[in-house]
């Protein structure tokens, strides 16, 4: 499993604006996590964005930029990904996390709008429902 924190806001697909800057931004995160792409069909990410100010926008719309941004360092193609999970936390609300990433803890700390996204092989079959 590794975790990559982004600090900021992130871009919705249908943004009017800089997306590639907001790509260029994963994917130099993610090329500090990932030394080589996952192999494998197995794989769910988890992208949790952590704000202070209500999102004017769709999780979904959030996590395709993410999901494509990560295709060739993180996994090779996001056909790879099982499962995609994505939500939004109230970084001012009240949290019971077991295992946190030091990282995310810190900012979560820090208390600025980031997004955590985690990635992990969670082997076929399995299915939690």
């Amino acid at each position: 499993m590794s975790v990559i924190v982004l600090k900021g806001r992130p871009i919705s697909i249908r943004a009017t604006g800089s997306k590639k800057r907001w790509k260029n931004e994963v994917a130099n995160a993610a090329r500090r996590v990932f030394p080589i792409p996952l192999d494998g069909t197995d794989l769910r990410i988890t992208i949790t964005f952590f704000y202070n100010t209500q999102p004017d926008f769709d999780t979904d719309n959030v996590s395709k930029p993410i999901c494509d941004a990560l295709e060739g360092i993180a996994y090779h193609n996001d056909s790879q990904l099982m499962e995609r999970h994505a939500r939004r936390r109230d970084i001012d609300g009240s949290f019971r996390i077991k295992g946190i990433d030091p990282e995310v803890a810190v900012a979560i700390a820090e208390g600025e709008d980031f997004v955590a996204i985690k990635i992990e092989k969670i082997g076929s079959g399995v299915i939690k429902i």
